[in-house]
C-alpha cells in the first residue's frame, strides 16, 4: 500500500501545485527582462539589504516557503529588502555582454534600491547579499562601482574557478568547446545547465527520491520536497555572449584572481573595493567548494570574514544556517553603526 501511494504522489506531479515565492512584496524597477523585487518589513529597523540572485536560477530559493525563506528572515530582523530577478532571456539576448549587466543593469537597480530606500526609510545606504553566480557579478560590479554599498556578504559565491572542483575539470579550455556552444545555441539552455550539474552529483536523483520515500509520512517533509522540485526544475537560460565571456575570463583564465577580467576596456582588480566583506561557504558545496569562495581574502580590498556554514550549495538557501548567519551580519552592522554615531 505505502508504494502504491508513492506512485500515486509521485504520478500527481506535486511540484506543479507546490506554492513557492509566497512572501508579499512589489516591483519598483524594470530593465528589460529583470526586476527588482522590494519586500517591506512590518517595521524597519536596519540598514536595507541588496540581494543579487544567479542569473541561472528563479530568485525563489531564497522565499521557498514559510519559514524556510531567506528574505523573511532578514524581513523578520528589521531589514527592508531588495531582490534583483534578472530576469528570463530570449533569443533576442543572445548577444548581451557581460559589461552591460555589470556595468550597466545591476549598478542601475542598486541606485534605484536605494532611492527607494531614501524615499521610504530615510535610509543613506545599502548592505549587499550575493547568492552563487550572482555573487560573483556582484563582487565585479563593487570593484569596478565601490560606492554602492556599505557592506557585502557573499554566499557560496566562486571566485578561485581552479578551485572548483569537478566543474573546473569539466570547464577546461582545452576540452569544453566554449565557442562552438554559444555559436550553436545562442543562449546557453536551461536545460544542458540542468543536467551538467545534475552529472556533478550522478547519484542525486536516486537519493532525492530515497529521501522523499524514507519521510513520505511526513506532510511537512513532502510539502519542502514539492517546493524543491519546482524550484529546481526551473532553470533559466544564460544570455550567451555573457555565457562566454564568463566562462573563458573565470573557468579558463581564472581572472578575477589576478585581476585580469576586462570588461569594456577596465580590468576588474577586486582590490579596488575596501568595503568589509563576508563569505558564507558552505561544507558539502560541490558547485562553488569552500576553498573557491574563500579566496576572496586573497584579492579583496577590504577586511574579509569567512564562515564555513553546514549544508550544500543550494540546501543552505532552505536550512537554518545561513539565515542565522545572515541576520548575525546584519546585527554586527547596526552595533558598529551605533559605535562610530556614539564617537
Amino acid at each position: 500500500m505505502r508504494a502504491t501511494s508513492f506512485a500515486k504522489y509521485l504520478m500527481g506531479s506535486p511540484a506543479r501545485s507546490a506554492k513557492i515565492g509566497q512572501t508579499p512584496h512589489s516591483i519598483i524597477h524594470r530593465e528589460n527582462k529583470a526586476t527588482l523585487r522590494y519586500f517591506a518589513p512590518v517595521n524597519a529597523t536596519q540598514v536595507p539589504v541588496f540581494i543579487c540572485m544567479p542569473l541561472i536560477n528563479t530568485w525563489t530559493i531564497f522565499d521557498l516557503l514559510p519559514g524556510r525563506s531567506i528574505v523573511g528572515a532578514l524581513l523578520a530582523e528589521g531589514a527592508p529588502v531588495y531582490l534583483l530577478d534578472w530576469g528570463r532571456p530570449g533569443p533576442e539576448d543572445k548577444d548581451v555582454r557581460a559589461v552591460e549587466l555589470i556595468d550597466g543593469l545591476l549598478p542601475r537597480a542598486m541606485d534605484r534600491a536605494l532611492r527607494h530606500a531614501t524615499r521610504e526609510h530615510a535610509a543613506t545606504e545599502l548592505d549587499a547579499v550575493g547568492y552563487c553566480v550572482g555573487g560573483t557579478f556582484l563582487a565585479a560590479s563593487l570593484a569596478r562601482h565601490p560606492h554602492l554599498a556599505r557592506r557585502v556578504a557573499f554566499v557560496a559565491t566562486p571566485i578561485d574557478f581552479k578551485a572548483s572542483g569537478r566543474l573546473a575539470i569539466w570547464a577546461d579550455e582545452a576540452t569544453f568547446p566554449l565557442d562552438d556552444v554559444v555559436d550553436g545555441f545562442g543562449n546557453f539552455p536551461a536545460a544542458l545547465m540542468k543536467s551538467s550539474f545534475a552529472w556533478l552529483r550522478p547519484t542525486g536523483q536516486v537519493a532525492k527520491f530515497k529521501g522523499l520515500w524514507d519521510r513520505f509520512e511526513d506532510e511537512d517533509f513532502k510539502v519542502l520536497w514539492a517546493a524543491m522540485e519546482r524550484w529546481s526544475s526551473d532553470n533559466i537560460d544564460f544570455p550567451g555572449e555573457c555565457y562566454r565571456e564568463y566562462v573563458r575570463a573565470c573557468y579558463f583564465n581564472n581572472a578575477l584572481m589576478d585581476g585580469s577580467w576586462v570588461l569594456g576596456n577596465e580590468a576588474t582588480d577586486l582590490s579596488k573595493c575596501t568595503i568589509p566583506a563576508l563569505v558564507l561557504a558552505a561544507t558539502g558545496d560541490h558547485i562553488v567548494p569552500p576553498a573557491s569562495a574563500s579566496a576572496l581574502a586573497q584579492v579583496w580590498g577590504g577586511h574579509v570574514e569567512t564562515q564555513v556554514i553546514k549544508g550544500g550549495h543550494v540546501g543552505i538557501s532552505i536550512g537554518k544556517h545561513l539565515p542565522k548567519a545572515l541576520v548575525a551580519w546584519i546585527a554586527s552592522g547596526a552595533e558598529s553603526a551605533d559605535m562610530r554615531a556614539q564617537a
